[in-house]
């Protein structure tokens, strides 16, 4: 009898670490799979990135409106996002993913045959729904699929695929090979469309090893009612909240209109605007995994300051090539724009992986739902940037958003040090 049971424990044992050994290899699949994904949008993305705001310039032909339609892009951008998260918790996270690139590819289409506000209000509603559905799932993956004491360094590598496959996207408009920007839009379409594929066939959802069901979340009713009040009452997700919704206000007031803004002031040309986007990109991939690892070394607090002191060596050089190309100076121009695009690549790749380590973790059981829910409150501070970026670039001074923005920075590095607990 007691052979028995002994053979039964060591078969629970045996069964056991199969199944560890099937969730290792599987979140091991997982992140090749993300990280092939973040390459292939890195490379069609950030060309349409980079003619999109002056392509709504051109169709609009006002830097306020096309500050108006940011804007919308931003609201759409926070405002679904509980709900999506709600949705990825209680059911399967690919299965929400999947709805990403046909909403996506929908919006784009509207874009290319844009010829009024109608086309290109709805063609952003639909693009920036995607948006959403898709940094959701792609998040929540690489969180769950990473170990807990790599988790930065995961999210510094996917970043750096992104940034190394934009190079290649930017580099490509650089060569000037395409006329019509809305070829751009269609490059973006068909690569969305091989993600799609890699979407379905290459990731799996998390095994829940205590069921051995891709289950992300227990269904908790009780709980599900209090998340809301208690990521408001948490002190450390208070302090959360402030600073990542300001963060998003102080940045954004400067560069939701930036490329829109360069076109404008300085009249720089594509290819331009493109090399200033690679020089930002090749500092994102230099220092994009290093950013992670120093997350994971000196903890999250620590350098989300390194960031912010990044951030205002960024705005400090823009008011500096601003000054000297009013003084005749404009040699300067394009070498002192790269460098800001440096720094502000510096700012980034420090910022991201601390960021996404504290907001991918703000609730242990309904990780998506609270992570959409700081991303509406943070979208709350995206929604006037676009018109107030356009409004004091117009009305009052090219520099006067980025010394508002040096400002802000200041305000959130003393929140840092006397609000932020690692």
């Amino acid at each position: 009898m007691r052979f028995q049971d002994d053979l039964e424990q060591i078969e629970k044992v045996h069964d056991a670490v199969k199944d560890m050994q099937k969730a290792e290899n599987l979140k091991r699949r997982n992140l090749w799979a993300l990280f092939f994904m973040a390459l292939i949008y890195g490379f069609s993305s950030s060309p349409f990135f980079l003619v999109y705001q002056p392509f709504l310039l051109e169709v609009t032909g006002s830097l306020f409106i096309t500050g108006i339609l940011i804007t919308i892009g931003g609201i759409i951008m926070f405002f679904p996002r509980p709900w999506v998260g709600k949705l990825s918790d209680r059911f399967s996270r690919k299965k929400i993913w999947l709805f990403d690139v046909p909403l996506a590819i929908l919006g784009l289409l509207l874009l290319i045959f844009a010829k009024n506000l109608i086309f290109l209000v709805v063609g952003i509603i639909f693009y920036y729904m995607s948006s959403v559905i898709g940094e959701i799932s792609y998040f929540m993956f690489i969180s769950e699929s990473s170990r807990i004491s790599r988790k930065g360094l995961m999210f510094g590598l996917m970043f750096f695929g992104i940034n190394l496959g934009g190079v290649c996207g930017q580099y490509f408009v650089m060569l000037d090979i395409v006329k019509e920007v809305r070829i751009y839009f269609i490059i973006y379409i068909i690569f969305n469309l091989g993600n799609y594929l890699i979407t379905i066939f290459g990731i799996s959802n998390p095994l829940n090893n205590e069921t051995k069901n891709p289950m992300i979340t227990p269904r908790n009713p009780s709980k599900r009612k209090k998340l809301w009040r208690n990521i408001f009452l948490n002190p450390k997700n208070k302090a959360v909240i402030i600073f990542f919704t300001l963060d998003v206000l102080v940045y954004n007031i400067s560069l939701s209109v930036y490329f829109a803004g360069l076109r404008s002031q300085y009249n720089l040309t594509y290819e331009q605007l493109a090399l200033l986007s690679i020089s930002f990109s090749i500092s994102s991939i230099v220092f994009q995994i290093p950013g992670g690892h120093l997350a994971d070394k000196i903890g999250k607090k620590r350098t989300l300051i390194v960031s912010e002191l990044f951030g205002i060596g960024y705005f400090s050089t823009l008011i500096l090539t601003f000054i000297l190309w009013s003084n005749s100076f404009g040699l300067f121009l394009i070498p002192l724009l790269s460098i800001g695009a440096i720094l502000r690549g510096l700012s980034a790749s420090t910022f991201i992986g601390a960021q996404q380590m504290i907001i991918t973790d703000l609730d242990e059981t309904r990780k998506a739902e609270s992570y959409g829910i700081l991303g509406f409150l943070q979208g709350i501070g995206y929604l006037p940037t676009g018109i107030i970026g356009a409004f004091l670039i117009e009305r009052v001074s090219y520099l006067a958003p980025f010394i508002i923005s040096i400002i802000g920075i200041l305000f959130e590095i003393w929140i840092l040090t006397k609000y932020f607990h690692e």
